[in-house]
């Protein structure tokens, strides 16, 4: 990545994906900041398919269900209690949302408060069923 500190270019890398997304979330590479792959031409960063997308998509984080320690996206083992954890066994979170938690699968499980009202809708429709 080239970056401009006052009036001198300075190259800054090699990054990992995962510090490529980070920067742009934090608006340290915008569309036109100059990228390159190893020792390629400079190129925008626009032109990298799906990279500023990929940046606003909500990052979700694994968790071991026997000790909650934080772990790669199954299948994978936990680096605590040693445990295997195939797809659908980890618990997953969005920490963007504050008492959310997702499964391995991607369905949203919203805190206790949205469970509240899911039951309190259920509880009116049954009421108003006819007979």
């Amino acid at each position: 990545m080239q970056r401009m500190e006052g009036s001198v270019q300075t190259e800054v890398g090699p990054l990992r994906p995962s510090e490529l997304l980070t920067m742009v979330r934090r608006g340290e590479i915008q569309p036109e900041t100059k990228l390159r792959k190893d020792d390629s031409a400079w190129f925008e960063a626009r032109a990298v398919g799906g990279l500023f997308e990929a940046a606003v998509r909500q990052e979700v984080q694994y968790f071991c269900p026997g000790c909650d320690q934080r772990i790669t996206q199954p299948p994978t083992k936990c680096p605590r209690c040693l445990r295997d954890l195939g797809r659908g066994e980890a618990r997953a979170v969005t920490p963007s949302e504050p008492g959310t938690t997702a499964n391995v699968s991607g369905e949203v499980a919203h805190s206790q408060d949205a469970q509240k009202s899911v039951q309190g809708w259920l509880k009116n429709k049954v009421r108003k069923r006819p007979r």
